[in-house]
């Protein structure tokens, strides 16, 4: 009797194997076809003086610092300053009493004015410190004034 229990299992399991098999076989599947992305634009920096210090008078040199802010979502590094020139102030006070000197094109990256910073982070910003003269030929019309100096940079995205 055992010998026939084992004889009718035997079959029934190896059955139940094969169907088994089978219905994996008939489920397993592949797929193929395309995915998409989208780059983003880039926004173009603003550069802006924080509070001005009144230092300037005819003939002196002196710093301003600068704000770099980068309003994408990458980070950037500013590869140059350009010079800086005021424009007519008060109608008497004459364009150019007060320029800046351009900071030189650096690959890398211009260093910020804490000396070891050059990547500005995804919606941040940094600082740099211009050079700034005032005329020496510089008028009455100049005294208290805020010059305002044209500056462009450029700068690359920091993918790194």
């Amino acid at each position: 009797m055992l010998l026939k229990r084992k004889l009718f299992i035997v079959p029934l399991l190896c059955g139940a194997l094969f169907t088994a098999g089978m219905a994996f076989a008939q489920w397993t599947s592949s797929g193929s076809g395309s995915g998409t992305a989208k780059s983003t634009t880039s926004v173009d920096s603003v550069i802006a003086t924080g509070t001005s210090v009144a230092d300037l008078y005819p003939g002196a040199t002196k710093s301003v610092t600068v704000t770099v802010s980068n309003p994408n979502d990458y980070p950037i590094v500013v590869n140059s300053i350009s010079a800086g020139s005021s424009a007519l102030v008060n109608l008497t006070c004459v364009a150019g009493t007060v320029t800046s000197d351009a900071r030189a094109i650096d690959a890398t990256g211009l260093l910020q004015s804490d000396g070891t910073t050059k990547t500005i982070a995804g919606s941040g910003s940094g600082t740099y410190t211009l050079v700034t003269h005032m005329t020496a030929a510089a008028l009455d019309a100049c005294k208290s004034q805020t010059f305002t100096l044209a500056l462009t940079a450029t700068i690359t995205s920091n993918a790194t």
